[in-house]
């Protein structure tokens, strides 16, 4: 298992993305020209290239809400209210999980009238005692939010462990899998391509854990994060291509530690990073999920 784990974050590093296989089976990308992307790929394998993203005449923007979730804001006429719910969006989430739970055969799904809940299990990678657990809130009520949290289940104790807090949001531990404003994956977007990347993003925590570093390009916005959370030699975190150590490092480390950790800790609520309870029991053993319009919520 480590000699594959250390072939893809080898990989990473060279911004090659590795393949998703059905069952959320992560390998090294054999393709010579790396081209092919996640969600799109023949014979069972998906693969994933950091691109540019189409421009599409119902969904126009990425942002960060107060508690660093993100959501989705369509488009609309200034002068047009905006409807409560999505129909379209309950529409195509429904033929979504067709192909959803082709790629993730373990795929369970709970609707309610105001969005979606999505259950996945992903092997991670050949071999491996180790999965992951995937749970996807989708709200169909304006501003369409999607948040999703990851839980380690090993084949010995069966208990889920939350996957965290690297590159979690603040303040309820939900994924933080890739830089919204990049539109690497959008509600235009399959869902399948989100879970792919939530698998891989799983992946790169097995390699932070048994190989002692994050593999491939990764973002900290603060000075402070980055201290106490990238090392010297991964990747740095305002998104460049230089080792932490020969980017910011040096700048980070002279500036005001005390004044960087108070600014800190007031931007983030001053909380630490942890799923809400009722996603925690609902992992551990619950029948239903919570209520969507209860967590999912812009402020």
């Amino acid at each position: 298992m480590l000699e594959v784990l250390e072939k893809i974050g080898n990989q990473l590093d060279r911004n090659i993305f590795p393949s998703v296989k059905n069952g959320g089976i992560v390998v090294p990308n054999t393709n010579s020209d790396h081209s092919t992307t996640l969600g799109s790929g023949q014979h069972n394998e998906r693969q994933r290239k950091r691109q540019t993203a189409p421009q599409w005449q119902e969904l126009t923007r990425w942002w960060w809400d107060p508690q660093w979730q993100w959501a989705t804001q369509w488009r609309r006429s200034p002068y047009t209210a905006p409807s409560v719910l999505s129909a379209g969006l309950k529409q195509k989430c429904e033929k979504d999980l067709i192909l959803l739970s082709q790629a993730y055969p373990d795929t369970r799904s709970w609707r309610e009238e105001t969005g979606l809940w999505v259950l996945t299990e992903s092997a991670l990678l050949p071999a491996s005692l180790r999965k992951a657990i995937f749970l996807v809130g989708i709200s169909f009520r304006w501003p369409f939010i999607v948040r999703g949290w990851g839980f380690w289940v090993d084949e010995f104790s069966g208990i889920p462990l939350w996957i965290g807090p690297r590159h979690t949001n603040f303040t309820d531990g939900s994924i933080c899998a890739f830089e919204p404003s990049d539109e690497t994956w959008t509600l235009r977007d399959p869902i399948v391509g989100l879970l792919d990347i939530y698998t891989l993003w799983a992946v790169r925590h097995l390699h932070l854990e048994f190989l002692g570093r994050w593999p491939g390009y990764q973002v900290a916005h603060h000075p402070y994060e980055r201290i106490l959370e990238i090392r010297e030699d991964e990747y740095c975190g305002c998104g460049g291509s230089e080792q932490y150590k020969n980017c910011c490092q040096p700048r980070d480390l002279r500036r005001n530690r005390l004044t960087d950790a108070i600014d800190f800790r007031l931007m983030t609520g001053g909380c630490e990073r942890k799923p809400p309870s009722v996603i925690s029991e609902f992992i551990c053993g619950g029948k239903k999920p919570p209520c969507l319009d209860e967590l999912l919520i812009v402020s």
